[in-house]
């Protein structure tokens, strides 16, 4: 069983000022070629709305587990965040709250998003929250360093479940490190895979793949990346891995996040 962890579409099709097809027909289309059985669709707040991921994911029940995406920089306060979110989210039947600090320019120990947390965590419908690891963006100031922050993040919401999106990137090896007594967090290895080939950061994933495979979750990053690119991505890393510890990452790990929910 294969599950991509992390996939989008449009509304029109379109993704950034780029040439990828983000339809639906293309996700459906690359997720049967890859002999993917179920993805994870995921919205962008600000850019692509929630209620069209879950009409989506609504017309593949089973296939396409739908996300919701959020962003606390929007609200002036704590509170005023927590009612928002509590308005916009609560029981609309989203398996996975997407958090995406860099292209929403926030400090994810803003206490906005402790807010938004804390409110998640008091729900019984959702414990999954999908949180872009690459933190930097321009201009912006971050209070710790990204593996600090992640690390610190996770350790105030023990109840909530992270996957940690993009695997921290160029620090894998250090996020892993700082995740490995936290076992409530696992690594997504979408985007790193192709974004650092070649370089040392795929000798450090090989290692984790071989070492931490109970932790990690392979998903494609579609369409920024094609699943059957990313996948042939994964199977270069995964050369000589036992066939358990491929199921895990391929989507044993992930069904069992998901299922649980």
């Amino acid at each position: 069983m294969i599950i991509d962890s992390l996939t989008h579409v449009t509304p029109d099709g379109r993704w950034f000022r780029t040439n990828h097809d983000a339809g639906e027909a293309r996700l459906l289309r690359e997720m049967d070629a890859a002999g993917v059985e179920r993805a994870v669709v995921v919205p962008l707040a600000g850019f692509i709305p929630n209620e069209f991921v879950l009409d989506v994911c609504g017309r593949h029940p089973g296939r396409l587990a739908p996300g919701a995406s959020f962003n606390p920089a929007a609200f002036s306060s704590p509170r005023e965040t927590a009612g928002e979110f509590r308005a916009a989210l609560r029981g609309t039947g989203f398996k996975v709250l997407k958090l995406h600090p860099r292209l929403n320019r926030y400090d994810p120990l803003d206490p906005r998003v402790t807010a938004v947390l804390e409110e998640l965590a008091g729900w019984n419908e959702c414990s999954l929250v999908w949180l872009d690891s690459l933190l930097y963006f321009s201009g912006g100031t971050l209070s710790k360093p990204p593996v600090d922050t992640l690390h610190e993040l996770i350790g105030r919401h023990p109840e909530l479940r992270f996957v940690l999106l993009h695997a921290g990137g160029a620090g894998a090896l250090h996020l892993a490190e700082a995740i490995r007594d936290c076992p409530n967090t696992w690594l997504d290895v979408s985007f790193t895979m192709r974004r650092y080939a070649g370089s040392s950061v795929t000798t450090d994933l090989a290692y984790l793949l071989r070492t931490f495979d109970r932790r990690m979750i392979f998903g494609s990053d579609f369409p920024e990346i094609g699943i059957g690119e990313a996948l042939a991505d994964f199977r270069d890393l995964s050369r000589g891995l036992e066939s358990e510890k491929l199921a895990n990452v391929l989507g044993g790990n992930l069904a069992g996040l998901l299922d649980k929910e």
